[in-house]
Formats: C-alpha cells, sequence, structure tokens
C-alpha cells in the first residue's frame, strides 16, 4: 500500500513537471509568446509550423524544450523586440531549441538579435536566423556552456561592423557543429569570446556577394579547436583575415590553438591572412589545412605541418569549386598527403565527421592515410582503371539521391548497373557517349524508392575498363 502510494505520488509529479504545450491555429495557445507564459519548468513547447509575426517575448523558465512541429514555426518580428533586446530573451537556465526562425529584429541600439540569452546553458539545433541586427547574443556567464547544431545564419548584422551573425560572450564553452553561417553584414560570421571553443564540420562562408569582416573571431583567445570546416572568404570581404585568434588581447585562460583538417577558400584580391595568431599564445598548430587563393597563410606563430597552399584553386582538384564542393579526388596532392593524428588534453584531433551541405554531417571514413582538408577521397577499389582516376560516389551510404562522379582520359559510352547481393539488376544506364574529362551521373529519388536499406554494387564499363564499387542504401 504505502508503495503503491509512493508510485502515485512519484507519477503525479513526474506528470506535472513534464507537460506538453501545444501552439497554433486551434490550438489552446495561438501565439508562441502564450505557450511560454504558461508553461513551468520541465515542459515541451510545441509550436506549429507557420508565420508568428511581430510575436516576440522574454522568457525566464528552465529545463524546456521548445520546439516547432512540422517545420519552421518563423518569428517574423517585423523591427519589433522584447526588451529593447530581442526576439526572445530568455533568462531561463538548461533550454533547448529546435526548429525556429528568427528574422527581422531591430532595436534602438542597432543589435536586434533573434535570441538574447542571459541564462545558464543553452543548446539551439535546427534553427534559423537571419536578416536580424545581431543573430544571438549572449551576456558573460563563467558558468555558461552553449550547443549550437545544424543551424543556419544569414545576412545578419547591422552593417557597423559591431553587430555580427552570432555574438557569443563571455561563457565557459561554445560547441558551435554543423552549421552554415553566411553572408554577415560587414560584421562576423562567427564571434566568440567562450573561454573553450569548438568549431567543427561547419560552413561558414561569403561567398560570391558577401561582405563579412571575418569568418571566425576568437578575439580573447582561450583553447580553441577548428576542425573539418569549409571556409570561404569572398571577393567583397571587408577584412582581409579569414581566422582570428586573439586579436582584442589574450585574456581567456589557457591561450592554445588548433587549426586541423579545414579547407579555406579565399577570393579577396585586396590581400588576406587566413590566419591570424596574437603574440604570446601559449601554443598554436596548424595541421592538415588546405589554403587555396591568394594570400599569406599565417601571420603570427605556430607550428604548421603538411598544410598546403594552392594560389590557383584549379590546382586543389575541388569537385566543384564553383558551387562550393571542396571535395578532393586522388588526383588532388591532398589526397594521402596527411598527418597522423592524436589527441590534445583528452580531445582528439582526429576530424570524426565531414560537413554536408545544407547543415547535416557523416562520418569521415579514413582509409589508409588521412586527407588533407576537410574531405576524405573515397578509396580505390582494386579494379579500378586508370581512365577513373577520380571516381566518387557522393554521399556513400545514400538515402534518397546520390552524386557518381569520374574522370574519362577519352570520350566513351558509359553503362551504369546497381545491383543487389543476389546479382539482380536494380537500376540500368546507357550514358550515350560522354565527353573527355570530368563527367557527373545524378541518380534520384525515383531509383532509390524502390531499393531496399543494404549493400548493393554499382558497377560502371565502358569497352576499355570494368568497375566496380560498393553502395550503401541507408532508409
Amino acid at each position: 500500500m504505502k508503495l503503491s502510494a509512493f508510485f502515485l505520488l512519484f507519477l503525479f509529479c513526474f506528470t506535472s513537471y513534464s507537460r506538453i504545450i501545444q501552439v497554433g491555429q486551434n490550438k489552446q495557445y495561438t501565439l508562441p509568446s502564450q505557450g511560454l507564459s504558461a508553461a513551468q519548468d520541465g515542459d515541451t513547447v510545441e509550436i506549429d509550423a507557420g508565420i508568428y509575426t511581430g510575436d516576440v517575448c522574454t522568457w525566464n523558465k528552465n529545463n524546456l524544450l521548445v520546439r516547432g512541429v512540422g517545420g519552421y514555426a518563423h518569428l517574423a518580428a517585423g523591427g519589433k523586440n522584447a526588451g529593447g533586446k530581442a526576439i526572445w530573451v530568455v533568462t531561463g537556465n538548461n533550454n533547448v531549441i529546435e526548429y525556429i526562425e528568427f528574422s527581422d529584429c531591430t532595436v534602438p541600439d542597432s543589435n536586434g538579435a533573434g535570441i538574447r540569452f542571459e541564462g545558464t546553458n543553452l543548446t539551439i539545433r535546427h534553427c534559423n536566423f537571419h536578416d536580424n541586427e545581431d543573430g544571438i547574443l549572449t551576456s558573460a556567464n563563467d558558468s555558461s556552456d552553449i550547443v549550437i547544431e545544424s543551424s543556419e545564419f544569414a545576412r545578419n548584422g547591422y552593417g557597423d561592423g559591431y553587430s555580427h551573425n552570432l555574438y557569443i560572450g563571455h561563457v565557459r564553452s561554445l560547441t558551435f557543429r554543423f552549421n552554415y553561417s553566411h553572408h554577415a553584414k560587414i560584421g562576423h560570421n562567427l564571434k566568440s569570446r567562450a573561454s573553450t571553443n569548438y568549431i567543427l564540420y561547419n560552413r561558414i562562408m561569403d561567398e560570391e556577394t558577401g561582405n563579412s569582416s571575418m569568418l571566425i573571431d576568437l578575439p580573447n583567445g582561450g583553447k580553441s579547436y577548428i576542425i573539418g570546416n569549409l571556409l570561404m572568404q569572398g571577393p567583397l570581404a571587408e577584412n582581409r583575415k579569414l581566422i582570428s585568434y586573439g586579436a582584442d588581447d589574450l585574456t581567456n585562460p589557457d591561450s592554445v590553438l588548433y587549426v586541423v583538417n579545414n579547407t579555406m577558400v579565399n577570393k579577396r584580391t585586396a590581400g588576406a591572412t587566413f590566419v591570424y595568431i596574437q603574440k604570446g599564445t601559449k601554443e598554436a598548430r596548424i595541421i592538415n589545412n588546405i589554403f587555396t587563393g591568394p594570400g599569406e597563410v599565417l601571420l603570427g606563430s605556430a607550428d604548421t605541418v603538411t598544410n598546403i597552399h594552392f594560389e590557383d584553386v584549379e590546382q586543389a582538384y575541388f569537385a566543384d569549386e564553383a558551387n562550393y564542393d571542396y571535395r578532393i579526388f586522388f588526383r588532388s596532392p591532398a589526397f594521402d598527403a596527411g598527418t597522423a593524428l592524436g589527441s590534445v588534453a583528452g580531445f582528439s584531433l582526429v576530424p570524426e565527421y565531414e560537413y554536408i551541405h545544407p547543415m547535416s554531417y557523416t562520418l569521415r571514413l579514413i582509409y589508409d592515410y588521412i586527407d588533407i582538408g576537410a574531405y576524405e577521397a573515397p578509396p580505390l577499389g582494386v579494379e579500378d582503371d586508370l581512365s577513373l582516376l577520380s571516381l566518387s560516389v557522393y554521399p556513400n551510404p545514400c538515402t534518397d539521391e546520390a552524386s557518381i562522379s569520374f574522370n574519362l582520359e577519352m570520350e566513351q559510352n558509359i553503362n551504369l548497373n546497381i545491383l543487389d547481393l543476389l546479382g539482380d539488376v536494380c537500376y540500368s544506364l546507357n550514358t550515350g557517349v560522354l565527353n573527355e574529362g570530368m563527367n557527373k551521373i545524378n541518380i534520384n529519388y525515383d531509383v532509390f524508392v524502390k531499393m531496399q536499406t543494404g549493400t548493393y554494387f554499382l558497377t560502371l564499363s565502358s569497352t576499355y575498363f570494368t568497375l566496380t564499387e560498393i553502395l550503401k542504401v541507408v532508409k
């Protein structure tokens, strides 16, 4: 009897602190601000996809999961703000925000943010911040850890150089991975004063029309890992530096910097510095990076190992540089040219993932030797012909589409087949005569919808060769 009473009391306490608050048309609450006001610590707030114009608020609840349902819940501020600060001013602790879109916030001080965070510990996943005066702006809190994953930051900034796509204040740590930050308005695509920074597997770019100041600015140093990123400085960039470390002063503890297996492209012709490191940095290591375009690789002091600098982007043999596809193939000098890596202070410097656009990732499969740069070239099969020096299937494993790229030494008629493990043909294509050079065959949803999760054989053949590759399908 006592046990049953205890169980009922536990069940009551659990349910009372784990409610689901629903927001949307024909729901109990029609505006996100109403649902957040009604929420209690530990609740889940589900906001239906749609546009919520001018709905801004401050909320102070803890341990909430706030998420859009059925797509992005778009908070289109239309110039409004909460407290003269942001669309959402979040003062609570240990909150998670997912699938929310923040746009068009302005304030009199010209730094209106999508989120102004003034609490402790925040996780953001699958969110979109665009056309605000700041994407995210956080207060100082040396007990706070910020995690941002698989989110997009675009066209944020007032245009004065003091507002940015996101600006992380003096917090304990920032983990920033699998994100796409681009086209910051004169400010930085990523600025962080965190004591520890994990900047991993992101696409951070100006592209052709962006005019940001810097791609990554860590003005106070700190323990910082920049690994596996795609960084591109455009021709209109305001500042010459792609990465800046310690420019304001090395006031954070333990100023060490590791720049490992990134691919960096510079298109700014008015001078560029790929990595700037403040004098007095305790340790800096720059390892296994591709630097492409004009400019000096390093301004400052660092240990540099197996990096490659291509003044001409064509020398890198990227898959499709014009469209920011920086994957490499076997003919690239970066292939199998990297240095094997270990760990530092318990954190592995070996890149674990590769960025997949948009805002996703896949495991990085390292074969005999690690490649230089943010991507690993696929392995050569035992039957590979020299006429296919740069064959790749991407992504692999794949779900509903794949791109098969290969290089031909002469015009040839190619037959493509996908077979299951029993040898039955699942898909067949005759391409006709293809030109010498790089070629690409795209396999789309209509093919993969008929296939189950499993392992298949993909064959390419012509009069001169037959090539077989393993293709993995995951549903």
